[in-house]
């Protein structure tokens, strides 16, 4: 099983033991072996098998397959800022910035080159990201992740609204007056009666395809090799007609 995959299983584990108060110690005497070396499979410590699995699985009355299923839909969905790390980018907005830059995988020395930066003023940068856990500093002062690249702002949040403006504002630019044969942008407007359900359905449709689209595109292994570029889309919708009165028609003059 997938590293990844195999510790989210573990945590799913350890929330339903914790759920339905089965102690480590009693599923331990159930699969004949001691409570630290259930603690221990269930921190990536010691190697669980499949067969081990299946009998804890059938211990919480949960299928495997169900187990797996869960564990695999908690990965594919996207990450969020928290409100604390909104509001740090939102406070000082040049932090994003630097944010943005460690995901694209530039180095430090690059970093402090393009924006002309002191060392003392990038170790502070960092420092900021640091505390508001979006990094963590070794040693020697460079930052380790602490949070996926793809990570996203939830409904709401306050660091967006100002900078969405600005994508859709060029967005717009882009894709107003398109000519013909270009087929690296789209516009396309539409106008129907729904009910306030089929509105939110169709919201709730796109959300989940853009989010899905942005997983997808994250995952380095099984793109690796293509020839990917940077894509914007930006659907909105709301309720109203939102364009100028129709001109009046006027009467025909007789001939």
């Amino acid at each position: 099983m997938e590293s990844r995959l195999a510790q989210e299983v573990c945590a799913l584990i350890k929330a339903e033991l914790k759920r339905s108060k089965l102690p480590y110690r009693v599923l331990g005497e159930r699969l004949g072996v001691s409570e630290v070396s259930v603690k221990r499979m269930l921190n990536s410590h010691q190697s669980l098998s499949v067969e081990r699995l299946i009998a804890i699985s059938e211990n919480l009355d949960m299928p495997l397959s169900k187990l797996i299923a869960k564990a695999e839909k908690n990965l594919s969905r996207i990450p969020l800022f928290t409100k604390e790390q909104d509001l740090a980018f939102f406070n000082y907005p040049p932090l994003f910035t630097l944010w943005t830059e460690l995901t694209e995988n530039r180095s430090l020395n690059e970093i402090q080159d393009r924006h002309q930066l002191t060392s003392a003023s990038l170790y502070r940068y960092l420092r900021m990201l640091e505390d508001v856990g979006l990094v963590t500093l070794d040693i020697h002062g460079s930052p380790n992740l602490n949070v996926p690249t793809h990570t996203a702002f939830e409904q709401g949040a306050k660091y967006p609204v100002f900078f969405t403006s600005q994508v859709l504002n060029r967005l717009q630019q882009r894709v107003i007056n398109l000519p013909a044969n270009d087929d690296q942008a789209f516009l396309t407007m539409v106008k129907a009666e729904l009910t306030h359900e089929e509105f939110a359905a169709i919201n709730k449709k796109l959300e989940d395809w853009m989010f899905t689209l942005l997983g997808d595109s994250q995952n380095q292994q099984s793109r690796k090799g293509l020839n990917v570029r940077p894509y914007t889309f930006g659907f909105m919708g709301a309720q109203g007609a939102f364009h100028d009165e129709l001109p009046l028609i006027p009467n025909l003059s007789q001939s």
